[in-house]
């Protein structure tokens, strides 16, 4: 069964797994609002008029954060790694991969992302931020082979 519906298991796994990396995702926004108020590391200079009246705080408010920034990149290196596994895996589903296998690649996913993210936001020693980056790309490297290789 290759329907891409609720009845479907594999569907249902593929959804819960995609939402959990897409949440994790968009809670990446909520840390990084939540980091530029507490450390007053603001963005632009309406939002720091608009947080602190005194002009001369101005200054340090727009001044880059070091902390701001790693949450930042981790947030891209997401969107560029997170919303291609949700395409792929949808591509990945609806060729009727074994569920095991499938269910497998979507768990080695969502741990290498949220590995990825605490190495990442804590600066954790290389190779971890390196293996949770290398591990997600090759799910959707290993992903894209399959879908490639049910095709012909």
């Amino acid at each position: 069964m290759s329907t891409l519906s609720m009845e479907n298991k594999l569907f249902k796994e593929y959804v819960w797994y995609s939402a959990l990396a897409l949440a994790k995702t968009v809670l990446m926004s909520i840390i990084t609002v939540y980091y530029r108020v507490t450390l007053k590391s603001i963005p632009t200079p309406e939002d720091a008029v608009f947080m602190e009246k005194s002009k001369e705080k101005h200054k340090v408010m727009l001044q880059s954060n070091a902390v701001i920034e790693r949450i930042r990149r981790s947030h891209l290196n997401d969107l560029e790694n997170v919303l291609p596994f949700v395409l792929i895996a949808l591509l990945y589903v609806a060729t009727g991969p074994e569920f095991s296998g499938a269910v497998f690649h979507f768990q080695i996913f969502l741990g290498a992302r949220v590995i990825h993210t605490i190495a990442y936001i804590y600066a954790l020693p290389q190779p971890i931020r390196l293996l949770g980056f290398a591990s997600g790309f090759g799910i959707n490297v290993s992903m894209l082979l399959h879908i490639l290789m049910a095709l012909y």
